[in-house]
């Protein structure tokens, strides 16, 4: 029988990077070389959602679970962008082919208003990423 402790479990144990890449067309044809934006670094949470193999390509689809003030921010992350990180030396990357905002995995994070640090609640937002030959 295996025993989980549960005090061990980190709740973003992982970081991230969503970016997009983009070409230049204002500078000269030969400098117009692909470039790497990138659109939000990450602590993050990475499941695998599922995986499949057609003919010879690999899929895998990948949650991954990011805290942001609710209060504040907004959700930074829109499908078509890149996801690039690793799980425990693991890299997973790929394309956003979703993304939703939860009221599931709030934690508690702090704020100032008015002078005072008040304690709030936090929100997160999951963004499916699907990764090839993987």
């Amino acid at each position: 029988m295996a025993y989980i402790d549960k005090d061990e479990l980190q709740d973003y144990p992982f970081t991230g990077v969503f970016y997009k890449s983009t070409i230049d067309k204002t500078k000269p044809l030969t400098q117009q070389v692909e470039e790497e934006v990138v659109i939000a670094e990450v602590v993050c949470d990475i499941q695998e959602d599922s995986n499949a193999r057609v003919s010879a390509t690999a899929r895998a689809v990948y949650d991954v679970y990011v805290p942001f003030d609710s209060d504040t921010d907004v959700v930074p992350v829109q499908r078509g962008n890149m996801f690039r990180g690793t799980q425990y030396g693991l890299l997973i990357a790929g394309k956003v082919i979703g993304v939703f905002p939860s009221q599931l995995g709030t934690f508690e994070n702090y704020s100032e208003r008015g002078g005072d640090v008040v304690p709030h609640r936090c929100r997160g937002y999951l963004a499916r990423v699907e990764a090839f030959d993987v």
